[in-house]
């Protein structure tokens, strides 16, 4: 447990750094700036309040910047908040988000992230869910910083992400559709139609698609680039309005079938990857460049249905957030990205989920009020994965000499998979309360019960050989076929129970000032290895817990034209999940302790009447205190996805032009500094500090209904990478490129 003397000097220090040069100052006298800046509405705590009235860190992006931003997944959400990071450790199949160096490290199938996906209330945590989600017809997202153990419960150990959907409007007639166009014959089209159906209903139909050519070329002949895009996405809504009662039915569907994504692969020595003398060095392949034989589709699908019922009495409300979902992907890859078939697999997973989340919300005019509830859900994957490790001899005509069996080198020259489904449950019941003992003071006491039970059944591993498998096109031959069992028929399964919550003082120190203070507590649920071969990986490891201690404030000045808030935590964090690749060898393992803390600097000033400007700034001390791998002791190593410095920084200018025209300027970037990808802090692996500035031009006309518009995103082409491993048998080291420079053409109408 930190003291309190250490927890004031860390938090003295990051604080002081964030107070540098003021990012921040009221306009001159005599600017032309508007009133104030608009009121933001979110529900952080599952309540509708003003973002400046929230007791916690957090950070939203609202209909205008995300249109602004041109977003379409949660990749590129990462990049417009301080502290946040992006892991895409299997391309756009795997989006991770990472907070305050909270983050996932495992990339199994059957894995669940540290920061918890919701939208619309939903909790979307299992991997084959996530991977389907998209943004479109969004009201708002807001990234809940630190653990919510008591209000949204586990796998929020680093936070939440909210996505808000635009819900019906019972307004008549509206709606808007917009187009894009841009290089690697990219096409983007999204719109939504609203219709009033009376007095109290309403119904709207949203939709979105996008595609492209892939972004990593492929220098072979007659080969199709990789990375590339094709997905779509549709929603229909229906809303009912009553004194009492009101409902919302969602339906969501969306797929994509696009080529996998281009793996860089990066050789070590002259020997060449796997060893035969390919490298990328001798092809002269740029970064976005590749030689890979293998380029297949990647398939992914959602399907889901939500209603959210709530009826009121009094000062009571009682809601319902009931849902189903089902989704899955198809992943395969070229790994080795050479013209030889030296490592190339195949990922199969599919989730269904159900979830009930029963609640009753008090709103007394007095000093107390709460939230109650009850908290169901289970969901249930099957996962399978097919490897083929060295099966070619480096020409394209032979296989190598086999070696796979049950002895040491039974990995050369194999065919290798394995099958398993994986079930979970999980019951909960939370309480929240608010109390103002004082006039300017409030306490806030929440405390959860959570009760989950995870299990996998009829997980087998088996190999065979991989003799002339350079000519197999298809996912090769099945489980029953193969000559070698090392893990057959295993079933095995745990409880685990948890009690977490969150204690705050808040103080209204002034009209537009608040401070405040917390203690929570986060709780991620055990977990299976689901890329187990060997008896020795099939690991199961405990949940990890996280401690945190946050004080921050939130001030509106300079007439409301400007906002600042900031917040410095402190995390004592244990028993971290995470994935170990060694010598051949995959195990999920935990970590032993860890210590976290920083701070987060957020502001926002509208400068003139034209002329908008935000910021935000993040620093982070995130270290190993206990951890032994592979026989290092690795304390004080960096926890992966933590670099100690982000900025990010908008700035939007707006000026009518007269005849009905008006400029729209927009400019945002971001910088990360270095971070590395796993516990070893390995140089080879990490990703030094970089910045992407990305830009949008545009015209409104026509009463501001229509609006045309030039975008640019990495416009300064920078290279670098959202994920790395060293495959250290196959001499080689693996990165997942960030996206490169894009522009295009864009058009918008409302109505």
């Amino acid at each position: 447990m930190t003291s309190g003397r250490r927890w004031a000097g860390r938090a003295g220090t990051a604080l002081a750094l964030l107070a540098g040069p003021a990012a921040l100052a009221a306009p001159a006298a005599g600017d032309p700036a508007e009133a104030g800046l608009a009121e933001v509405i979110v529900t952080a705590q599952k309540r509708s309040e003003s973002l400046q009235q929230v007791p916690m860190s957090v950070s939203v992006l609202g209909a205008q910047t995300l249109d602004n931003l041109n977003l379409h997944n949660l990749q590129d959400i990462a990049a417009h908040a301080p502290n946040v990071q992006m892991l895409a450790s299997n391309g756009d199949a795997q989006l991770v988000l990472a907070m305050r160096g909270v983050a996932q490290s495992d990339y199994s199938p059957n894995g669940t992230p540290a920061v918890a996906l919701y939208v619309d209330e939903v909790y979307l945590g299992a991997t084959p869910l996530a991977s389907g989600v998209q943004i479109f017809d969004v009201e708002r997202v807001e990234m809940l910083f630190g653990p919510q153990g008591t209000l949204y419960g586990k796998n929020t150990t680093g936070g939440a992400v909210n996505l808000i959907s635009v819900r019906p409007k019972l307004d008549g007639i509206s709606g808007y559709a917009k187009a894009s166009f841009g290089n690697y014959n990219e096409a983007h089209s999204e719109g939504a139609l609203d219709v009033q159906l009376g007095d109290r209903w309403g119904t709207r139909f949203a939709y979105t698609g996008i595609h492209n050519d892939g972004y990593v070329r492929d220098r072979l002949p007659d080969t199709p680039n990789q990375s590339q895009l094709g997905q779509w996405a549709a929603r229909w809504s229906l809303f009912y309005r009553g004194d009492a009662v009101d409902a919302l039915l969602t339906l969501d569907k969306s797929g994509s079938k696009a080529r996998h994504s281009g793996i860089l692969i990066v050789e070590e020595s002259s020997a060449g990857i796997g060893y035969t003398g390919y490298t990328r060095a001798a092809s002269r392949l740029a970064f976005q460049e590749s030689e890979a034989e293998r380029v297949r589709d990647k398939e992914l699908d959602l399907t889901g249905a939500r209603l959210t019922v709530n009826a009121r009495a009094g000062a009571y409300q009682l809601t319902s957030v009931t849902s189903l979902y089902q989704g899955g992907y198809f992943i395969p890859e070229d790994a080795d990205g050479s013209p030889w078939k030296l490592l190339e697999d195949d990922v199969h997973a599919r989730t269904t989920q159900s979830t009930e989340d029963l609640r009753l919300a008090s709103n007394h005019g007095g000093p107390f009020n709460f939230i109650a509830g009850i908290y169901l859900s289970s969901d249930r994957t099957g996962a399978s994965s097919r490897y083929r490790w060295l099966a070619d001899a480096g020409d394209g005509t032979r296989p190598l000499p086999n070696a796979c069996s049950d002895a040491t080198g039974w990995f050369v020259g194999c065919y290798y998979a394995n099958a398993f489904e994986q079930k979970r449950s999980s019951t909960a019941v939370y309480a929240n309360t608010t109390t103002r003992f004082a006039a300017d003071w409030q306490l806030t006491a929440g405390m959860r019960y959570t009760s989950d039970h995870i299990g996998v059944d009829h997980y087998r591993a088996d190999a065979g050989q991989a003799a002339n498998s350079f000519g197999v096109v298809t996912d090769g031959p099945p489980l029953a076929a193969l000559q070698y069992h090392f893990i057959g028929d295993r079933s095995d399964s745990t409880n685990d129970s948890n009690v977490s919550g969150k204690l705050g003082l808040d103080w209204q120190a002034g009209e537009r000032l608040l401070l405040y203070g917390s203690v929570s507590t986060g709780y991620r649920g055990s977990a299976y290895n689901g890329f187990a071969y060997q008896p020795v990986e099939f690991t199961r490891v405990a949940p990890e817990k996280l401690r945190a201690v946050e004080i921050g404030f939130k001030d509106t000045f300079a007439d409301g034209r400007a906002r600042l808030n900031g917040a410095a935590f402190d995390y004592a964090y244990r028993n971290q999940q995470f994935l170990n690749f060694i010598n051949g060898v995959q195990t999920l393992r935990n970590a032993g302790r860890s210590t976290i803390y920083g701070a987060e600097l957020q502001g926002l000033w509208q400068a003139t009447e034209h002329l908008q400007a935000s910021v935000g700034l993040g620093v982070l001390h995130a270290r190993y205190d206990e951890l032994m791998l592979d026989g290092q002791n690795l304390a004080g190593n960096t926890l992966p996805s933590s670099p100690a410095a982000s900025v990010n920084a908008t700035v939007d200018y707006a000026r009518a032009l007269g005849g009905g025209l008006r400029l729209l300027a927009h400019y945002d970037g971001n910088y990360v500094a270095r971070q590395y990808f796993e516990p070893f802090n390995d140089p080879r692996l990490h990703q030094g500090g970089y910045t992407l500035h990305n830009a949008r031009l545009s015209l409104g006309f026509d009463g501001e209904r229509q609006e045309v518009g030039l975008y640019g995103r990495n416009l300064l082409q920078k290279d670098y990478a959202t994920y790395s491993v060293n495959i250290d048998s196959w001499n080689g080291l693996f990165f997942f490129r960030g996206l490169p420079r894009t522009f295009g053409l864009d058009y918008r109408y409302r109505f």
